[in-house]
């Protein structure tokens, strides 16, 4: 939840350092999809973490493990979609950002793409086993510090 809290400080950072760029239209879009889809997918990831301990510690307190089907309740009703619509935004998002660092001409044009390439695998990488999703993390944490990288030296102009 602090990773995506972050993500949301970060996106205004990136934003108001493009703001008057050619990548200006496509960073305040990503601005604003990427605030709607953290939105929506951090409720998900509080009841997942205080509802499920909830659940657990209910279980353990009543020597009763019935109380466990609540826990794919929280996890994949209702609230799944939340957190669907949010990353699906987020991976939206985050390709509007590596278009916008790309016309901005302030970073190197691919230095976008691994956080894009990140947040649009977020599903998919649900599905895979713990080292993949390990994986995934030191993806979005690497196009993370590469964009920091590039707001952070000096400007100069970027030759294509």
């Amino acid at each position: 939840m602090a990773g995506f809290i972050l993500l949301a400080l970060g996106s205004l950072g990136v934003y108001l350092y493009l703001r008057n760029t050619a990548g200006s239209t496509p960073a305040i879009l990503s601005l604003v999809l990427s605030w709607i889809g953290i939105g929506l997918t951090l409720p998900y990831y509080g009841a997942e973490t205080f509802g499920l301990q909830a659940v657990g510690r209910d279980a353990l307190r009543q020597q009763n493990a019935a109380a466990m089907p609540l826990a794919n309740s929280i996890r994949l009703e209702e609230g799944i979609w939340f957190i669907m619509l949010g990353l699906l935004c987020l991976g939206v998002g985050t390709t509007l950002l590596a278009v916008a660092l790309w016309r901005s001409h302030r970073f190197p044009g691919w230095s976008g793409i691994p956080l894009a390439v990140g947040f649009a695998l977020f599903i998919p990488q649900f599905l895979t086993p713990q080292p993949v999703r390990i994986a995934h993390g030191l993806l979005i944490a690497f196009g993370c510090l590469l964009i920091a990288r590039g707001i952070l030296r000096p400007l100069t102009p970027l030759r294509r």
